[in-house]
C-alpha cells in the first residue's frame, strides 16, 4: 500500500491521476488496495485517490464493474464529501442492479430532501433516482415532489438540476 501511496502523494493534477489511472489499467490487481486507500478517508490522499478513480471510470467503466456493490455500500460510511461526490459520480452512470433500488431510493431521496446535501451530491443523487424511477414510472411522482419541496430555497445550480430533471421527466411521459 506504500507504493501506491507515495504514487498518488507525488503530485496533485489532473495528468497525474489520469496516469494512475493508466496503471490501474495495467496491473488490475493493484485496484481494491487502490479502494482500500480511499475507505481510510485520510486527507490528501484518500481525496485525490478518489479523484483518480473517477476518471479511470471515465476512460475505462468495466474495469471497476466488479467493485460498483462495495462503492454502494460504502455510501453510508462515507464522510468525506470530494470521495462521496467521485463515488456517486461513478454509481449515476452505471446501470444499478435491481438489488440496490431500495437502498439507494432511501439514500438518494435523504440527500436530495437534506439542506445540508453539497450542490453536487444532491445532484448526482437526483441522476440517480431519476435512473432508478425510469424502470419504475410511478417514482417520478416522487422526484416530482421533492424538486418542488426543494426548489425555492436551493442554489441556482441545484434550481436549474431542478428543471432538467423535470424535462426529462416529461419526456419519459411522453414516450409512454
Amino acid at each position: 500500500m506504500s507504493e501506491l501511496r507515495e504514487l498518488i502523494l507525488q503530485e496533485y493534477s489532473k495528468d497525474h491521476s489520469i496516469f494512475i489511472g493508466e496503471v490501474l489499467k495495467q496491473k488490475p490487481k493493484l485496484i481494491p488496495e487502490f479502494i482500500d486507500i480511499i475507505y481510510l478517508e485520510e486527507e490528501p490522499v484518500s481525496r485525490r485517490a478518489a479523484w483518480a478513480l473517477r476518471l479511470l471510470f471515465d476512460d475505462s467503466p468495466s474495469i471497476l464493474a466488479p467493485f460498483y456493490d462495495d462503492l454502494i455500500v460504502h455510501l453510508e460510511t462515507i464522510k468525506s464529501p470530494p470521495i462521496l461526490r467521485a463515488f456517486l459520480a461513478i454509481i449515476s452512470k452505471i446501470k444499478i442492479e435491481e438489488k440496490w433500488y431500495g437502498f439507494l431510493l432511501q439514500y438518494t431521496t435523504d440527500a436530495i430532501l437534506s439542506p445540508q446535501t453539497e450542490i453536487a451530491t444532491k445532484a448526482f443523487s437526483m441522476d440517480i433516482f431519476f435512473q432508478i424511477a425510469k424502470t419504475q414510472p410511478d417514482l417520478f411522482y416522487e422526484l416530482e415532489q421533492m424538486i418542488e419541496h426543494i426548489y425555492p430555497d436551493a442554489s441556482k445550480g441545484v434550481q436549474n438540476k431542478c428543471r432538467n430533471q423535470l424535462k426529462w421527466i416529461e419526456k419519459m411521459r411522453a414516450k409512454a
